[in-house]
């Protein structure tokens, strides 16, 4: 039961410390319904306007991000997961990351990165040719397709011809990537929190310079070791607001880098 008690302690600890929040997401990047955290990456699922994958991916690199890197089964099935449960109205395609155009065949994500999971639907990725009259040297750009339950599949990054003469841009949603930022880099709260072998966990708590100790009362835990933990908390706000700003995104404030209800210009 102990052992029980202080393995809660320690991973309560642990997760406060680590465990990402949207505020911990660029200060650019809105705080609405459609951002989500996994792991240590925040994904904002774009999904009430259209664009071709180099927009789509341009976006994303205004508000320091890329399109998704769906790297392993986890990611995988966590953006399927949000998909299908948080917006289940949403039954389309959305780009990520990946793409063969500069060498055929050769897939790499956004960052460089070669190709190793992958989850392709039937005819499709790197074992797919000519079929029902469609080149396949056409189709560079991969996306999430929830019709096919979400397996991957391609189409042609810009411009998509059909009937043999007619054009059209290739629209698509999309979801874009941002690496979750340190806590410690905001101003905010600090809280230092030491388990010792006794039945108190002393805090100390400082915010903008000033110091406040005070002790928790713990049930005995035998053979816990110091423990230290530093616990940071970000002061910007969670971020609301009713404005489609679209492609051009919030203004920040100066001072505390944190997001406004205005369109950037």
């Amino acid at each position: 039961m102990r052992n029980c008690l202080k393995s809660f302690i320690l991973k309560l600890c642990i997760c406060l410390v680590t465990c990402q929040t949207i505020n911990d997401c660029p200060s650019g990047v809105p705080r609405d319904s459609h951002l989500r955290v996994f792991g240590d990456s925040c994904y904002q699922f774009v999904l009430s306007y259209e664009r071709t994958h180099s927009e789509s991916q341009q976006y994303c690199e205004r508000h320091g991000g890329t399109l998704a890197l769906v790297k392993s089964q986890d990611v995988q099935n966590f953006l399927y997961h949000t998909l299908t449960t948080d917006y289940r109205d949403f039954y389309d395609k959305l780009w990520i990351g990946l793409n063969d155009i500069i060498h055929e065949g050769h897939y790499f994500w956004e960052d460089g990165t070669p190709l190793i999971y992958s989850d392709w639907g039937n005819g499709e990725g790197p074992s797919s040719g000519n079929f029902w009259g469609s080149n396949h040297e056409e189709n560079d750009c991969v996306v999430i397709d929830l019709e096919l339950n979400g397996k991957w599949s391609e189409y042609p990054c810009e411009e998509s011809t059909y009937l043999f003469f007619f054009a059209e841009d290739e629209l698509h949603s999309f979801i874009c990537q941002y690496k979750a930022l340190p806590t410690s880099t905001t101003l905010g709260s600090t809280t230092v929190v030491t388990f010792r072998d006794s039945t108190t966990a002393s805090s100390v708590s400082t915010d903008s310079g000033s110091t406040e100790s005070t002790t928790v009362n713990t049930t005995p835990v035998t053979g816990l070791t110091d423990t230290t933990v530093l616990i940071m908390s970000n002061s910007c706000p969670a971020f609301s607001c009713d404005l489609d700003c679209g492609m051009d995104g919030f203004q920040k404030n100066e001072t505390s880098g944190c997001s406004l209800c205005q369109c950037a210009v």
